[in-house]
């Protein structure tokens, strides 16, 4: 077993642990593995000693045991962190009830979304950290799912192929078609308009993420500033709606009626506050391009999906 796949189980065995799935294992302390700092370590190992080993049942060794649990499990994470994973598997699943430490889990329940794509629509104030949002997603994602392949519009180091247009999306698509995909655009409210690209997002757009499917797309976030400047078809197809007031709190939704300018249900039980600052490096004042390129009429011929692409290369994008 390779490194990545020991760390995609822990993983995974953690995400079962949260959810009660697995049985824990004996520890010398609560905080054995979790403490780095030698003199906490100590200083907790003595309090165990003179509490005769019930810290957890008193009130401040709970929190403090909830917190240094909770910090170093989703670290482990969001940083891949194999052996910090597998170590808090053994941790009692009341150990890991924080919800600071779920979230990351629900997520991941959301973008799973049956194994049919997710379609994630990220809305917001300006400056409140839409973009960041979205990389965050996809860094969860590929925690999760062994050579996912990033796909955006934007130049940053987390983005494995960046396209600028709906002809470059989908070649790149078709040419990684058997790879799992995490796809954004950024600038939605620009690209997506729904007063002045509204044509091109029903002959271009749509046809060609009714087929995410079948190509291996995995998820697909859309980045935007209101729903009255959004497409109706972009809120339709939402399995996650996202929005953001500030920098540090997001509200996650179910769905995105397509005639709405806010996205409804909540999930999570409301706002989540203190949401991290992903450590991918972008620009934020990157210009997002995309142009709407596509062929039309693109799925009208009976090709297969390698006569496609080739058609695609050969004809270039449509003037």
């Amino acid at each position: 077993m390779t490194d990545s796949d020991e760390r995609l189980l822990a993983v995974a065995k953690l995400r079962e642990a949260l959810r009660g799935d697995l049985d824990h294992g004996d520890h010398a302390h609560p905080h054995a593995g979790l403490v780095e700092n030698p003199k906490h370590r100590s200083t907790l190992s003595f309090l165990e000693r003179v509490v005769d080993g019930q810290l957890r049942d008193t009130v401040l060794g709970a929190a403090v045991l909830d917190k240094w649990t909770t910090d170093a499990a989703t670290d482990a994470v969001f940083q891949g962190n194999g052996s910090v994973a597998s170590h808090i598997t053994g941790i009692t699943e009341q150990d890991l009830s924080a919800n600071a430490l779920r979230l990351p889990m629900q997520l991941l329940d959301q973008l799973d979304n049956n194994d049919a794509p997710a379609f994630v629509t990220v809305a917001g104030n300006p400056n409140t950290g839409k973009t960041n949002t979205i990389l965050l997603l996809a860094q969860l994602r590929a925690l999760d799912l062994d050579d996912l392949l990033v796909v955006g519009n934007i130049n940053a180091e987390f983005v494995d192929e960046r396209v600028a247009s709906a002809h470059d999306l989908a070649v790149t698509l078709l040419e990684y078609r058997e790879e799992p995909k995490f796809v954004f655009v950024d600038e939605g409210s620009t690209h997506f308009d729904s007063r002045t690209n509204r044509r091109e997002v029903a002959t271009q757009w749509t046809p060609l993420a009714k087929r995410f499917a079948k190509i291996g797309v995995d998820t697909c976030g859309i980045i935007g500033h209101t729903g009255k400047d959004l497409h109706p078809e972009v809120k339709r197809l939402t399995t996650l709606g996202v929005f953001k007031a500030t920098k540090r709190r997001a509200e996650f939704y179910e769905r995105w009626p397509a005639d709405a300018d806010f996205p409804a249900d909540q999930l999570f039980g409301g706002d989540l506050e203190d949401l991290e600052k992903s450590p991918v490096e972008y620009d934020p004042n990157d210009a997002a391009p995309w142009s709407w390129n596509l062929r039309a009429d693109l799925f009208a011929e009976d090709f297969d999906w390698p006569e496609l692409l080739d058609l695609l290369r050969d004809r270039g994008p449509a003037k």
